[in-house]
């Protein structure tokens, strides 16, 4: 059994309590893409000594199996840092080193090797070649760092309306692109050309008229099923390209729901922030598609991610932490700091795929 396989094997002994919401999204993932990517290993029988079992009972594949499950003693503490900005590779790689702990690597495919775009210097193929080396896992964080959730419509849109009004403007960040407005019955296709606030709120502006009506709170706008599956899985294509092995994604926003669910599953074992806002997930009730992750210096109070990392200790759980290393507060510094506030409570550091894998593991 290959290790894709082992590790979806692993994650069905999940109770269908946890995976309910994306039951039959795990299947997906077998197949003939597995078989392509993984591939013969070259390797032809030897007779009769390929089938005999080692010497403590086990076949050889057995043996590989239980080595591939990560030894987690206690708690542990998952690093996940967003969009792969030089400062990853400056700053956050060589305070993990010191520390023997590997972390997550959420990256933005069409944002590699770019220099001096959206202020940042964004790392190149060579580093994060560096970063797998040394232990480090490579997420997807989309191909163009989209939201990929639904967003419900503030105010009712008439036929000749070029804009609507969404509760969050985040597909406004990206012009140029399809999107679907439905209410589940009817839907109409339009191309975001604007984007901004006015006196009525928010909006995305169309090429051209909606043409139909619809009704606030009855209706989302999103991207279509085609760009979703571009997002997510032209990401993971051109990351294995690249010869990374990616099978976990980073929302981008922190923006994750059944929507995201629905697509990310067919591609990826897991999501790191599903929920946003606490990092404790419990270890017996681990759901990979229903995540909680919390920043660890941005945005939060220094008491309360120890307190938080106290009851990951105290729960044997898994805590999911992330930052975003170019802004200004991220810093060597700090990212040392929580190391050692992990160190201190003998938390195991491992990557996001190897906590999905341990969890599992314990339920089966």
């Amino acid at each position: 059994m290959n290790e894709k396989a082992t590790r979806r094997a692993l994650l069905g002994t999940i109770g269908a309590g946890t995976l309910g919401a994306t039951a039959g999204c795990l299947d997906s993932l077998s197949g003939d893409e597995d078989d392509d990517r993984n591939g013969d290993d070259g390797n032809e029988s030897n007779g009769d000594d390929a089938d005999q079992p080692a010497e403590n009972g086990e076949t050889d594949d057995e043996e590989e199996e239980e080595a591939e499950v990560p030894d987690i003693d206690g708690g542990a503490v998952v690093f996940t840092y967003d969009d792969g900005p030089m400062q990853d590779y400056e700053q956050a790689f060589p305070v993990h080193q010191e520390f023997d702990a590997p972390a997550s690597a959420g990256i933005v495919t069409e944002w590699v090797g770019e220099e001096d775009f959206d202020d940042n210097d964004w790392m190149d193929l060579e580093h994060l070649e560096e970063l797998a080396e040394a232990g480090w896992e490579i997420n997807s964080h989309t191909t163009a760092h989209t939201a990929l959730g639904e967003f419900e419509l503030v105010e009712d849109v008439d036929p000749d309306d070029v804009r609507v009004y969404p509760e969050e403007r985040n597909h406004g960040f990206h012009h140029g692109y399809a999107i679907e407005v439905t209410d589940g019955e009817n839907s109409v296709v339009r191309t975001v050309v604007d984007s901004g606030t006015d006196g009525t709120g928010g909006y995305l502006e169309f090429d051209e008229p909606v043409g139909e009506s619809f009704a606030a709170a009855e209706t989302v706008e999103r991207y279509p099923e085609e760009l979703m599956h571009e997002f997510l899985g032209d990401s993971k294509a051109q990351l294995e390209e690249w010869g990374f092995e990616v099978d976990t994604l980073l929302a981008p926003y922190d923006i994750c729901d059944e929507w995201t669910i629905e697509f990310a599953s067919e591609y990826y074992d897991g999501i790191a922030n599903v929920n946003p806002g606490s990092m404790l997930n419990e270890r017996d009730e681990f759901d990979p598609f229903d995540t909680n992750r919390d920043y660890f210096i941005e945005f939060t109070d220094p008491l309360d991610i120890q307190s938080q990392l106290d009851e990951v200790a105290a729960q044997d759980a898994i805590g999911i932490v992330g930052a975003h290393t170019f802004k200004d507060e991220v810093d060597e510094d700090g990212i040392r700091e929580m190391l050692e506030w992990v160190e201190e409570r003998d938390l195991t550091v491992v990557t996001l795929t190897d906590a999905i894998t341990a969890a599992a593991s314990d339920s089966a």
